[in-house]
């Protein structure tokens, strides 16, 4: 059972609703073991709670056994449902309910937890905890669906946090889905940053490795040493996606190119970035090829 979950006595009372409720709130069900809508209601309160249990707590009062605080709250049927909050009861409805309108009822008395990831994520960025900041915007963007009013803020956290790690070939593909309306101050800031990295990135070699690769002929038998070469220097960039292509190029044609080391770098690339779906798909590719 959940922490946020709880069956409420007189004694108890005090704590888990008149005090519990200051910090977040507070569903209080009045129920009894003789009412088939109670026994519909109570698992279906317990399946909403489970989806998000830190977004407020239930607080169930058995009406067979706590008459006492039947009669203080003067409770004439069951169910009986009211919201607690900062100590005290803020709405509340009785009888058999839909699910839909018991959802909608918690849901306008419960905080946005993907507005509270995103805040927490953004505090801990700006306090220089960029790991942690990203498991939490991570978190924020899992709860929020995409019609969410946040849902583009915390995009653009995450895109953010990318740059801040240095890891721009995963905040293009955030940045570039922005609809034109959320391209607000922030967009245009880190669009900004992802063009100063972007070019930071383009180096000298990566350049001269680039226009050689253009410029040689596909039967060259130099084409290939080129691609490895540049596969190289993007990977020491950290365009991943790109050196990974490469090398998969390369093992297309030779699994043993240049003794192996060609299979071992793109080995060695995917246990090093910190990119699942990536990863994924070139151990995929590679599965492939080797068997």
């Amino acid at each position: 059972m959940s922490v946020n979950n709880h069956d409420v006595s007189v004694s108890t009372f005090p704590q888990i609703i008149l005090e519990g409720s200051k910090e977040k709130p507070v569903l209080v069900v009045f129920w009894s073991q003789q009412c088939p809508v109670c026994c519909e209601l109570l698992p279906l309160l317990d399946k909403i709670h489970a989806e998000d249990d830190q977004a407020f707590v239930i607080a169930r009062i058995n009406c067979d056994v706590e008459q006492q605080i039947v009669n203080h709250f003067g409770v004439q049927s069951v169910p009986s449902v009211f919201m607690f909050i900062d100590g005290q009861g803020a709405d509340g409805f009785a009888g058999e309910q839909t699910e839909e309108f018991i959802r909608t009822f918690i849901k306008k008395h419960t905080p946005d937890q993907s507005l509270l990831l995103l805040q927490q994520g953004q505090t801990l960025f700006a306090q220089g905890e960029i790991e942690n900041a990203k498991t939490i915007i991570l978190q924020a963007l899992q709860s929020c669906a995409a019609d969410n009013v946040n849902y583009n803020d915390i995009k653009l956290a995450l895109a953010q946090i990318y740059l801040a790690l240095g890891d721009f070939e995963r905040a293009t593909p955030i940045l570039e889905k922005i609809p034109m309306a959320a391209q607000n101050m922030i967009y245009h800031s880190l669009m900004s940053q992802l063009e100063l990295a972007k070019q930071s990135s383009q180096t000298p070699e990566i350049t001269a490795l680039e226009q050689s690769l253009e410029n040689t002929p596909n039967d060259c038998v130099e084409k290939t040493q080129i691609e490895y070469q540049l596969a190289l220097q993007y990977n020491q960039a950290n365009r991943n996606s790109e050196a990974l292509a490469l090398l998969y190029n390369i093992l297309l044609a030779d699994m043993n190119y240049e003794e192996g080391e060609a299979k071992k770098t793109l080995l060695d690339i995917l246990a090093t970035i910190d990119d699942p779906k990536l990863v994924s798909e070139y151990r995929r590719k590679l599965y492939s090829l080797l068997y």
